[in-house]
């Protein structure tokens, strides 16, 4: 059991990772196979993305503690969601779990690039801070256009927890700058935060290469 957890400690991003890949994908077979009232179960998956992002960042105790407070609201919220359609606990669910996956970006950037050597932890919390941020701005996407009627162009009009999935294509679509142009912002505020994306996605690569080639050579110096 100890050599258990000393190893979940040492390897703290691949639970959230492995978490943050089983949303993605459990939303896209919802929206394959079983659209309606399926994909409120992307609630109770999101619960344990919210987990594991607690459990990534349990060695550093505000962080921690405040993780804690977000998971607790984000549960209490979901489960009230998902028998009172208010639109003001929606907003707030939404609100809550975009604010989180911003600090769970911001805790795991500064353990994977200023931190430490090169290791397979540090590439596996590469790869999730990548995921968080795609998931980030799918969040912040679908709570504009919950608040702003016609916000994106090519977004059915339907419940927005089943738009969710549009926009978490549209989102690493955006932060690769793919751009297949099926959905396209239709506000000045949402092509803001569109264009924003595809900045930040080719900032952070660019950081990233930097720092694990300095982490890399600097490890290689006398």
């Amino acid at each position: 059991m100890k050599k258990l957890v000393s190893w979940s400690e040492k390897n703290n991003f691949i639970f959230l990772t492995a978490a943050l890949i089983g949303y993605i994908f459990l939303a896209a077979c919802l929206d394959q196979f079983w659209q309606g009232d399926g994909f409120k179960f992307l609630q109770a998956a999101m619960v344990l993305v919210l987990a594991g992002g607690v459990w990534q960042a349990k060695g550093k105790r505000l962080w921690y503690v405040t993780g804690l407070g977000f998971l607790l609201t984000t549960t209490t919220l979901a489960f009230f969601s998902f028998w009172f359609e208010a639109e003001g606990l929606v907003s707030l669910y939404l609100a809550i779990v975009f604010c989180y996956l911003v600090m769970t970006t911001w805790t795991a950037l500064k353990q994977v690039l200023f931190t430490g050597n090169i290791d397979t932890n540090k590439i596996v919390g590469a790869i999730c801070i990548f995921l968080l941020i795609g998931l980030g701005w799918a969040h912040l996407y679908t709570i504009l256009n919950f608040w702003f009627n016609d916000a994106f162009n090519g977004v059915p009009t339907e419940h927005w927890s089943t738009q969710m999935t549009d926009f978490i294509y549209f989102s690493f679509v955006t932060l690769t700058t793919l751009g297949y142009g099926e959905i396209t912002p239709n506000t000045p505020i949402t092509r803001f935060f569109t264009y924003s994306e595809a900045v930040f996605g080719q900032f952070y690569m660019a950081i990233l290469v930097a720092s694990l080639v300095g982490a890399r050579m600097s490890e290689r110096e006398p």
